[in-house]
């Protein structure tokens, strides 16, 4: 990762880039017992003090990362809940760790009218930008993604390849400074729609898991996320207590 490659992953700027990177990291465990210091980071991904102290910032808003008086900086404890992708359903993560390519088919994108999920979300306006994905490896899809982002955030995915690995939410906070720092996920059983069954490849008759997602920056909605997740092709693993 160098400074020359700050705008190569979907657009995202090199913050963003490293942002994700060290997310990953920390899902995965490899920053448990010792987080790099700014200088370490500096050295490990060849990039700038500033892009270091970015990125550190962007976590320790998600509340990933905690920064103590004269101590450094260190990952929370946190409670995990993970996907075959890694934590938060971000798919790219696992699929990379378990030497697969990413493929991310776009399905569709664009403004649509959505009285009943306005309604159910308690919004005003009853407009989205639907994003929606395939998502999963180069050999076969996990997932169906359908993201629905309220209508003045739309501006943030124009141009943007939805094609390529990366995460959604850096470049929301790239695009408009918002950043999401609060979620909750629900996942129920269901049965496919002939549409889902066909682009997931499964039977119609064979169930799917579907994770729902809000997601907000403090006070404001900024994402509801349906995903459909197909189970014989991905794990989950809990975590507490450590």
């Amino acid at each position: 990762m160098t400074e020359s490659h700050s705008h190569t992953n979907a657009g995202l700027p090199l913050w963003a880039q490293l942002a994700e990177t060290l997310r990953e990291g920390i899902e995965d465990g490899r920053f448990h017992r010792h987080f790099p210091s700014e200088p370490e980071l500096v050295e490990r991904y060849k990039v700038s003090r500033s892009t270091v102290r970015e990125a550190i910032r962007y976590l320790r808003s998600e509340g990933y990362l905690e920064s103590r008086q004269g101590k450094g900086t260190f990952v929370v404890a946190r409670e995990s809940f993970e996907s075959l992708h890694s934590h938060r359903f971000s798919l790219a993560g696992r699929i990379a760790e378990s030497g697969l390519e990413e493929v991310a088919e776009l399905l569709w994108k664009g403004l649509v009218s959505e009285p009943s999920l306005a309604r159910r979300l308690g919004l005003a306006s009853e407009r989205f930008f639907l994003i929606e994905r395939l998502r999963g490896s180069q050999h076969e899809r996990f997932a169906l993604e359908r993201v629905y982002l309220p209508r003045a955030n739309a501006d943030s995915f124009e141009g943007v390849d939805l094609t390529q690995t990366g995460s959604l939410y850096a470049v929301l906070q790239a695009g408009t400074g918002i950043t999401v720092t609060a979620g909750a996920d629900e996942v129920s059983a269901a049965m496919p729609s002939s549409v889902e069954a066909e682009l997931l490849s499964i039977a119609q008759a064979e169930p799917v898991l579907v994770v729902e997602r809000t997601a907000y920056s403090h006070d404001e909605l900024v994402e509801f996320r349906r995903t459909i997740l197909v189970p014989a092709r991905v794990r989950f693993r809990s975590e507490w207590g450590r």
